[in-house]
């Protein structure tokens, strides 16, 4: 406000200096003693430049302070949706190892346990990993696919085919007609 009571031409009476700046411009003449009419163009014109331009700055400064406050408010949205997109990824990595490992030694391949179960189902509430549901999950993976389970110990996965040394090696008959007894279990 100061300011622009000290501007040149605002005051209602004006002072020294404003009556001398403002005179000097109107009694620049031409050669014949008349005021030019270029002069007083180019004098309008740079008042109208001026004014656009401090109008530009106050609307660029007021740009500035309207997105410096929505900055400000967005800031604690964008963090906090960055860290629930990090807990999600982090949970879901979480999910996928326990599975891995629940399946490790139900299944051949425990990838086949993340490639057919749905990961997103195992989430317990709040985040946490619901070790019931995934047991359930592989358990019926199991039941559903037996071809994807691990062979259980003890059975050939092949099954006998009549090859190798035999546990109990029985004698051979002396005849014929003594291995047709024994065929037919008349001894």
């Amino acid at each position: 406000m100061a300011d622009e009571q000290n501007a040149p031409g605002t005051s209602p009476e004006g002072s020294a200096d404003d009556q001398g700046a403002g005179t000097r411009d109107e009694h620049r003449d031409d050669a014949q003693g008349q005021p030019s009419g270029d002069q007083a163009a180019d004098v309008t014109a740079e008042r109208t430049a001026r004014e656009a331009a401090e109008k530009r700055a106050e609307d660029a400064e007021a740009e500035v302070s309207r997105l410096r406050r929505s900055d400000a408010a967005v800031k604690d949205a964008d963090l906090d949706a960055l860290r629930a997109e990090v807990r999600q990824e982090f949970t879901a990595q979480l999910v996928r190892a326990e599975l891995r490992a629940a399946a490790a030694g139900r299944l051949r391949d425990p990838a086949d346990a993340l490639a057919l179960l749905d990961v997103s189902a195992l989430v317990g509430d709040g985040g946490d990993i619901d070790a019931a549901a995934v047991a359930a999950a592989v358990d019926q993976l199991v039941k559903d696919k037996p071809y994807l389970a691990v062979e259980q110990s003890g059975s050939a996965p092949w099954g006998d085919v009549g090859a190798g040394p035999r546990e109990s090696a029985e004698t051979e008959p002396a005849t014929p007609l003594d291995r047709l007894r024994r065929a037919f279990g008349n001894s």
